[in-house]
């Protein structure tokens, strides 16, 4: 092997890990504190700044998980049951009517005294618009139970969550317009080269387009960075110090 292949040796390259490892741990000696507050639709692959407490029950109240009818248990015995009201996903229904049944939409709040819904398909509508059951029913049947989701005061993502649709539907479902979330990673990338020069413009003699530098910025976008765009530089060491101190 070539002296200057080993690692350690003067005038040796960096293999890629070690480069990654020294710069994973710069990284957790000098973690990101600044935070930003942003509206949701701008929060897309951010990293969530603090815990997220749910401040709802999810859902707030019982509802139907089908469209059929809620009624009381204990008020079906095989006869025919009354519909004493309908009920609609936004509507706030009355209480339940003893000895009915209620007409029932999926999402829709069940109403007070009922303990059971029927999915519509097992239902018997008769001439005289009562209804009736043909398969048998038990106890909160198809009622999505209050809080099923996520109860008040329930951890629902904790900091340094990558935040997704998912994550960001279930922040939307808690009444959230904007999270907190950590400041993105800012990175500079700095060309140099005398040999170097933009897209666009005429190439001189020696030169070639600097194509690298749209290759890492790209990268880097879809990492999450900010990118700062610092330029091409001349192979002059003083210009290259001047432009790095004024990075820092």
């Amino acid at each position: 092997m070539n002296p200057v292949d080993k690692p350690g040796k003067t005038g040796a390259l960096m293999p890629v890990e070690e480069a990654l490892q020294r710069l994973l741990e710069i990284a957790e000696a000098a973690p990101i504190r600044e935070q930003q507050v942003l509206p949701l639709a701008a929060c897309d692959g951010r990293i969530l700044a603090q815990d997220l407490i749910s401040t709802l029950d999810l859902p707030p109240w019982p509802n139907s998980a089908m469209d059929g009818y809620a009624l009381r248990l204990c008020d079906w015995a095989g006869e025919p049951l009354v519909v004493s009201q309908r009920i609609f996903a936004g509507q706030a229904p009355a209480p339940l009517a003893d000895g009915t049944c209620a007409r029932i939409f999926t999402g829709a709040p069940v109403p007070e005294g009922a303990d059971c819904v029927e999915m519509q398909e097992n239902a018997v509508v008769h001439a005289d618009e009562r209804v009736s059951f043909t398969e048998p029913l038990h106890i909160d049947q198809n009622i999505r139970p209050q809080g099923q989701e996520t109860t008040v005061g329930e951890l629902v993502l904790s900091a340094g969550t990558r935040l997704g649709p998912i994550e960001l539907g279930l922040a939307a479902s808690l009444g959230l317009d904007h999270l907190a979330v950590v400041r993105r990673v800012r990175v500079a990338v700095l060309s140099t080269g005398d040999e170097l020069i933009e897209p666009g413009l005429p190439l001189g003699p020696g030169q070639i387009y600097n194509s690298n530098r749209r290759v890492l910025c790209n990268w880097l976008e879809r990492l999450g960075c900010e990118v700062i765009d610092a330029g091409i530089l001349p192979d002059d060491l003083e210009q290259t110090r001047v432009r790095l101190a004024g990075l820092g």
